[in-house]
């Protein structure tokens, strides 16, 4: 199924197809690497400052509680991020592998071990709609979501990968699955998938937390107007979701192209 304008497939995977081509070995290569470490990084730095905007603070500043704060909780995403790539098999991709994901970007919740699903019904503050019931997260929602997960990364072409990346985003922030964190971990496990396959990660800063979060909110309310577990069609909120992301991954590419 096509989720993307047509046009920006064509730019993703001309650029996609570039990068692949260069060869292994040339400085140029070498240094597109690098900006592909660095644009992962700095996700997650980003990541975290989106639900933290207050605590945006530069890190030259004197130390102080604020600061330690910051240093742990990107820390964490950067542990889990490392941890996801070095672990992510989409052939054998199971729930366990999420809980465990979630469980080390938020360590002081879950004590340093696998995530526990949560036990209670919550409302996201301006959320337009309700998260699933609880009961309904480990009965229908994860397995449903894994299994749609490992279907769509198994076709081929890198657009199906990103495609199943951004969905990735969409649904673990949808489904709420943990007490906290799941906006990280969603956002997380999704760049997992998209390094995995040598895409470059979307950046999008705090200054674009609102924009983000509308086009978030719109997605899930999209998906639940819709009333169905079958993907047949997108609504207009899910697509602008997707564009949205998949305009941030272009945008990536541009920057490891061009090695800024």
């Amino acid at each position: 199924m096509r989720y993307l304008p047509k046009e920006l497939t064509n730019e993703i995977r001309q650029k996609y197809n570039f990068l692949q081509h260069q060869e292994k070995y040339s400085l140029e290569s070498q240094c597109r690497k690098i900006a592909s470490r660095r644009i992962a990084k700095n996700a997650q730095v980003h990541s975290y400052e989106i639900e933290n905007p207050h605590l945006s603070i530069p890190f030259s500043i004197p130390r102080n509680n604020k600061k330690k704060m910051i240093k742990n909780g990107i820390k964490n995403m950067e542990t889990a991020f490392a941890w996801g790539v070095n672990n992510f098999d989409p052939l054998n991709f199971d729930e366990s592998f999420i809980r465990e994901l979630a469980g080390k970007i938020y360590p002081e919740i879950h004590h340093n071990i696998i995530a526990q699903y949560r036990s209670n019904n919550v409302r996201i503050l301006g959320a337009s709609k309700l998260s699933p019931d609880s009961y309904k997260v480990i009965s229908r929602e994860i397995p449903w979501f894994v299994d749609s997960l490992r279907r769509q990364l198994s076709c081929g072409d890198i657009v199906n990968k990103v495609q199943a990346a951004i969905f990735s985003h969409l649904h673990i922030a949808r489904i709420h699955p943990f007490e906290d964190g799941n906006g990280r971990t969603a956002r997380t496990l999704q760049n997992v998938i998209l390094t995995s396959y040598k895409i470059p990660a979307p950046l999008i800063s705090a200054g674009e937390r609102h924009f983000y979060y509308t086009c978030l909110d719109e997605a899930v309310k999209g998906w639940s107007d819709n009333e169905t577990e079958e993907i047949t069609t997108l609504s207009d909120g899910e697509r602008l979701f997707y564009e949205f992301i998949a305009g941030k991954i272009n945008n990536s590419f541009d920057i490891v192209i061009n090695n800024y």
